[in-house]
């Protein structure tokens, strides 16, 4: 009997060999895959319940008979598909396994039939107790030496005959169980080592993982401009991006696993390792700025951002830092902070009411100078008032203009005019205005200095000048009169007289009424010489006018002068008048062509008049512009000299005697332009 329970056991533990093996092999497939990370399909399940119902079939066709039982393992199949798949595979399993034995038929069929059940249903519910995850080795061999035994007492109590008892026990019972742990076991210590096996390579490929990204970490932070480090618990660096190699100036071999106390003064050392420590202690980010000072004696203003890193395979506490160097950004607030201080002077004590204006029209800013000129605090204009609450009514849409043209053509717009406002006791002042821009933004500055009492003045003056020139225009007209009169008396006696005295005397007088005549009328065309208020004149509309109020004749006047204007007084065109006079008058009969044309010179610009004619001789020219020299009245060309001097504009002749008269005229920067205003 011995020898023949030895064979049987070795029988079963080969056949449990070949299921375990074959076992093995499945649970490397992907089905198992979907078990381990119970993710499932029906169509998995399905696949397992068969794999390890057929086990169950072939533990009972591999079973031996002894004493009318069969020694089998029968029920791991179904105990190993709930252990492992859950209460449904192990249920499905337990059904193929019973069915198969319940239609072998014999006394034993219908244990047969509730064993396989019993076993998938008990680890299907082990499974679910465990959070559905496979049991430790020691449970799952415990669990299925419980069930067998159970199942063993349960038969022996249903179906085995009490004198069979004992022989059934220990031929059939314990064998049984005995192999039925075996087999567990073995299939558990399997099925631990492929969950070991994926969790040691799940981990492998997570540090695979956390090389490659800490080598793409390695390789982003070098790009960031600021200085990057990262410190272990033992506040030494373990990262260091290039930036933060050049902050202290040291090599990245030098820097790792060193301390930031190895670069920095003792005093900083402490106060950063403080920060670190409350970022440990406390998981926090945090931002400081601080003052440091390094070993090679700089001083450097620096913002550091700090945060907790937890690593999570070997669960290591890290922190990240980032070094901001505002050093220079300080010393330019610092820089900034003293030329807006010294902007505040200046735009204090400009000894102009001066305002910055908004887009919008409000007033951003005012100094003590605008608030005593408009009778408003600064606290009622600043962001409050619009230069329009202030503006006259009769300029209103004209400076509104200007405002809105300023913004798109700065340049096509006047930096300097006269505008009125009425202040807040309602009177009206005049103010000379100079406007800008602002580089880089979209307001403007004005300067206003009011003009009030000068314009009064100027229009008092005005309009005694109109008196004046209305007396002489009335005295004028009387002495041309009385000086007709004379004429006629002197035509008169020289009709009734023969005598050569007297009338040489006559010829005299005659003569002298005639000047007195001409220069009467001279003064007539520049009474108003300076009285107006000189403006921007266009040069070739000028010489037009002056042409068709003379006789040229064939004589060609060239004019190239393009959109050139001058800013000069009102009777501008009389010197192009007298210019062309005189060259008609004095040119001789070899005077063919006048030219005026004009070349840019620096700053100034340098407008020549020229012709063809006679020219003037060296002697004339010391006094050409002498107040009575000349042949006609001797005032043409003095006043155009005076013309031109009101705006700062002088004139000289260099011509060449017998080659023609050249008159250079030399304009100032400012009196000067191509176009006028938009």
């Amino acid at each position: 009997m011995d020898q023949m329970i030895i064979q049987s056991s070795i029988t079963l533990f080969e056949i449990l060999c070949v299921i375990i093996v074959f076992a093995t092999l499945f649970m490397r497939s992907r089905f198992f895959t979907e078990i381990f990370e119970n993710r499932a399909r029906w169509s998995t399940q399905l696949l397992l319940i068969i794999f390890f119902g057929l086990m169950s079939v072939f533990g009972t066709l591999s079973g031996l008979a002894v004493d009318g039982a069969m020694i089998n393992i029968r029920d791991l199949g179904p105990m190993a598909a709930g252990l492992l798949c859950g209460p449904y595979v192990g249920l499905g399993a337990g059904i193929i396994g019973g069915v198969f034995r319940f239609m072998q038929g014999g006394q034993y069929m219908w244990t047969g039939l509730s064993a396989p059940l019993l076993s998938g249903i008990l680890g299907g519910i082990l499974y679910l107790a465990n959070k559905r995850r496979f049991v430790p080795i020691w449970a799952a061999v415990l669990f299925i030496g419980l069930s067998e035994t159970l199942i063993s007492c349960y038969t022996l109590v249903l179906v085995t005959k009490p004198s069979d008892f004992l022989a059934v026990v220990i031929n059939v019972a314990i064998p049984m169980v005995v192999f039925n742990i075996i087999g567990m076991f073995i299939f558990a210590t399997v099925v631990h080592a492929i969950l070991e096996e994926r969790t040691g390579l799940a981990k492998v490929r997570l540090l695979e993982l956390e090389l490659e990204s800490r080598r793409n970490l390695t390789a982003i932070i070098n790009t960031i401009a600021y200085p990057v480090y990262v410190l272990d618990r033992d506040h030494r660096f373990t990262v260091v991006n290039d930036s933060m190699c050049r902050f202290f100036g040291r090599t990245r071999d030098v820097i790792l696993r060193r301390t930031p106390g190895d670069f920095i003064s003792e005093k900083d050392s402490a106060f950063l390792w403080d920060k670190t420590e409350d970022v440990f202690s406390r998981h926090a980010t945090r931002e400081d700025e601080v003052t440091i000072t390094r070993f090679d004696g700089q001083v450097r203003e620096i913002i550091i951002t700090s945060a907790f890193y937890m690593e999570e395979i070997s669960g290591q506490a890290f922190m990240v830092g980032v070094f901001q160097d505002i050093t220079e950004k300080k010393k330019m607030q610092a820089a900034l902070a003293k030329s807006e201080a010294w902007y505040r002077i200046l735009f204090e004590h400009t000894g102009a009411a001066t305002i910055i204006i908004n887009e919008d029209s409000t007033i951003d800013q005012a100094n003590t100078e605008f608030t005593q000129l408009t009778g408003y605090s600064r606290e009622e204009i600043e962001g409050r008032m619009s230069w329009k609450d202030i503006a006259h009514p009769d300029d209103f849409e004209r400076v509104i203009q200007y405002h809105h043209d300023r913004r798109i053509n700065p340049a096509g717009v006047p930096t300097v005019y006269t505008v009125r406002i009425n202040d807040r006791r309602g009177v009206t002042r005049t103010l000379h205005t100079l406007v800008a821009m602002i580089p880089g933004t979209r307001k403007s500055i004005a300067s206003y200095i009011d003009i009030s009492e000068q314009k009064r003045t100027e229009d008092a003056l005005t309009l005694a000048n109109r008196k004046l020139n209305l007396l002489s225009s009335i005295t004028r007209h009387d002495i041309i009169n009385q000086i007709l009169i004379l004429k006629g008396y002197l035509v008169m006696l020289k009709a009734k007289t023969d005598n050569p005295v007297l009338l040489d005397y006559i010829g005299r007088s005659n003569q002298a009424a005639h000047n007195i005549e001409h220069q009467i009328t001279f003064t007539r065309d520049y009474q108003d010489m300076g009285v107006k208020t000189p403006s921007w004149y266009n040069v070739k509309s000028t010489i037009i006018g002056a042409k068709g109020a003379l006789p040229t004749g064939n004589v060609i006047i060239e004019a190239d002068l393009s959109d050139l204007e001058l800013f000069v007084d009102p009777l501008f065109e009389k010197v192009f008048y007298n210019l062309i006079e005189n060259s008609l008058q004095y040119g001789g009969a070899q005077l063919k062509t006048l030219r005026i044309s004009m070349l840019v010179q620096g700053d100034h610009l340098l407008l020549t008049y020229e012709d063809d004619g006679v020219g003037i001789t060296d002697a004339d020219k010391e006094h050409l512009f002498e107040r009575g020299f000349g042949k006609h009245t001797g005032f043409g060309l003095f006043l155009s000299r005076e013309i031109l001097a009101i705006t700062g504009i002088s004139i000289r002749e260099t011509g060449t005697p017998g080659v023609g008269a050249r008159f250079e005229i030399l304009v100032p920067k400012g009196a000067w332009r191509f176009e006028g205003p938009a």
